[in-house]
């Protein structure tokens, strides 16, 4: 398929981790930018009107970026790279840097519905895979569900004792001390106290 370059200036290619016409070669460890952009406008639940909107491109320019049938210009991606609240080094996975401080609002956060006295809220960290969760269990409560997904679970007791199970062992975790396991197996969680309890935990794979 032809590419086609929609402005002079310094240009990199929309899909640069790709093989390499019929060569067979490719260029590995260099991120594909219309995947990158694809994820985050997802992840956002935004549409390709959304991010055109936002960017000053065309909705039918990021939908050919991301589909790798175009080049991009460094103050192109910079534009879409300042939309999701990132530089270009931080956007493409070079760095965490961005120019200023990223703030998660606490309307961004998702409330999911882990059970009857289970306060459970996941913030989503932007161009990481990370979740931070922070639950408040009130007095003998616990997960309706066990969970298992992928990755890892760090999660910190910052008030109260919690018992997590681990496929179907229990441990009990005290007020400052740190769980970690993998989440692939079954577990859960439950407060058996008499008062609250607050775990506050990092997931690196995004579950919500």
């Amino acid at each position: 398929m032809a590419r086609h370059t929609v402005e002079t200036g310094e240009v990199l290619s929309a899909a640069m981790a790709r093989t390499a016409g019929d060569s067979g070669s490719s260029t590995q460890g260099v991120p594909n930018i219309g995947e990158i952009v694809k994820r985050f406008r997802q992840r956002r639940g935004e549409s390709l009107r959304d991010v055109a909107q936002g960017t000053g491109l065309s909705a039918s320019f990021i939908s050919m970026l991301e589909r790798g049938e175009c080049d991009i210009t460094l103050a192109r991606l910079a534009a879409i790279a300042s939309h999701f609240d990132h530089d270009v080094g931080s956007l493409l996975g070079y760095s965490t840097r961005g120019p200023k401080l990223q703030l998660i609002r606490r309307h961004e956060r998702v409330k999911v519905n882990r059970g009857k006295g289970v306060d459970y809220h996941v913030t989503r960290i932007p161009g990481t895979e990370l979740e931070i969760v922070v639950a408040i269990f009130a007095p003998r409560t616990g997960l309706k569900d066990e969970l298992t997904h992928e990755g890892v679970d760090i999660g910190l007791v910052v008030e109260g004792r919690l018992i997590v199970t681990v496929n179907d062992v229990d441990y009990a975790v005290d007020e400052g001390e740190t769980a970690i396991w993998s989440a692939a197996y079954r577990h859960t969680i439950r407060n058996d106290e008499d008062r609250r309890a607050i775990f506050v935990g990092v997931v690196t794979e995004q579950v919500y």
